[in-house]
């Protein structure tokens, strides 16, 4: 018992150092392929780890949608983009990796993908 009970506190802490990542992935090259919009500069997937209070509530990072298109939005805009056109969005709360203790501190990651366009 004393096992499972230090092993679930050592993932807990290792899960929360982790928490507050924000990737940002980027693709360029499209083949002399264009977009409905036009030929775009990028293809931009930004993703958030974070921990919330309940699932709802940032504590360490923020994974939620709003967060998420802020950092998707600054990330297009640092590839001198002037719109953005987002394809695709999710949300996930791990509440089910370590029950009880994930419902109160639950991990949380969040996903936006889309092109930035000149």
């Amino acid at each position: 018992m004393k096992r499972v009970l230090a092993m679930s506190v050592t993932l807990a802490c290792l899960i929360m150092l982790c928490a507050s990542c924000t990737s940002t992935r980027k693709a360029t090259n499209f083949n002399g392929l264009s977009t409905p919009d036009g030929k775009p500069i990028a293809h931009l997937s930004t993703s958030n780890l974070a921990i919330h209070l309940l699932g709802t509530q940032p504590l360490v990072g923020d994974a939620t949608l709003r967060g998420t298109v802020e950092d998707f939005t600054r990330a297009a805009k640092e590839e001198k983009a002037s719109e953005v056109r987002i394809v695709q969005s999710s949300v996930f709360n791990w509440w089910f990796i370590f029950p009880p203790f994930s419902l109160v501190l639950t991990p949380v990651s969040s996903n936006v993908a889309g092109d930035a366009l000149p």
